[in-house]
């Protein structure tokens, strides 16, 4: 009997040394692009069935928001402070391209939102980022990994044990976004470079509809902004403990913080999740939002 299972990312992910272009291998990333995909979190990943919703959109709930013309300040910019130099830890070969970071001071130290998209022709798959912070002198402050939201399911078949697994991936032309924190002890201004890393699964594996993100509007509460909106899942088995992480964004894309929501009960097949996220002072004009459950 076939039975299902969720890859699930875990925040200290492996890191290959070997890069392969095999289908089911790990590969590290390329010079010249960047990135990472995945998702952290227990049991799931943000899904979303590769449609537009649960995408990029605006905060009313509506779909793209790549038009809006952006202005020449830093609030527009792909990579805040405007100074800071991003470089590729060399080695490997990988579809993903790190193209908006920002990096600021938060109530625990400092907080890193990386956005990333798949240029390539296959979904990156239980992927992870590395980065590591040095000073203006070339010394190293640090170094950090995590997982990265998704928005995409795959259905990947185990040659092994012959049972399917769906695996959250970053697709061909797909976004995705992450978040790193507790950065203690170091300030924005002694940061003068930062290099990432990243590794993932190329898989064989076919895309299957599971969450999606329904529309989200803005919600004005004590502490800032939070969303609110629903998950809907799109399989036909039930789902549990959904969760959904949505990164607000300035008008080039650029992820500016993130706002999460959680639940332990179920959603049944077909049903949805009605939630509304933690609160934030970065609403930004735009939104990407990631659902999540366990199988």
């Amino acid at each position: 009997m076939l039975t299902k299972t969720l890859i699930v990312l875990a925040a200290a992910a492996l890191f290959a040394a070997s890069c392969s272009s095999t289908s089911g291998a790990r590969e590290g990333d390329a010079a010249g692009t960047g990135g990472l995909s995945g998702t952290p979190g227990t049991g799931g990943v943000a899904g979303g069935g590769g449609g537009a919703a649960g995408g990029l959109g605006t905060v009313d709930g509506g779909s793209d928001a790549d038009g809006t013309t952006c202005g020449p300040n830093d609030d527009d910019a792909l990579i805040v402070p405007a100074n800071l130099e991003i470089s590729l830890e060399p080695g490997g070969a990988g579809v993903l391209d790190l193209y908006a970071l920002t990096l600021r001071e938060g109530p625990d130290g400092l907080d890193l939102y990386a956005a990333l998209k798949n240029d390539g022709a296959v979904p990156a798959c239980d992927a992870a980022l590395k980065v590591q912070l040095f000073d203006t002198a070339g010394q190293p402050l640090g170094e950090w990994i995590n997982g990265l939201y998704t928005r995409d399911f795959y259905l990947y078949t185990l040659t092994d044990a012959g049972a399917t697994t769906i695996a959250a991936c970053v697709g061909p032309g797909e976004v995705t976004m992450t978040n790193i924190s507790t950065m203690s002890d170091i300030a924005v201004g002694d940061v003068a470079e930062v290099v990432y890393y990243y590794s993932y699964f190329a898989l064989d594996a076919v895309p299957v509809d599971a969450l999606r993100v329904g529309a989200v509007n803005a919600v004005n509460t004590v502490g800032g902004t939070s969303y609110a909106g629903t998950v809907v899942n799109d399989l036909n088995t039930m789902v549990s403990a959904p969760s959904v992480a949505i990164f607000p964004l300035n008008c080039a894309g650029r992820p500016l913080g993130i706002a999460n929501a959680s639940d332990a009960n179920e959603v049944p097949a077909g049903g949805s999740w009605a939630f509304q996220t933690t609160s934030l002072n970065t609403p930004g004009v735009a939104y990407a939002a990631f659902p999540a459950a366990s199988f």
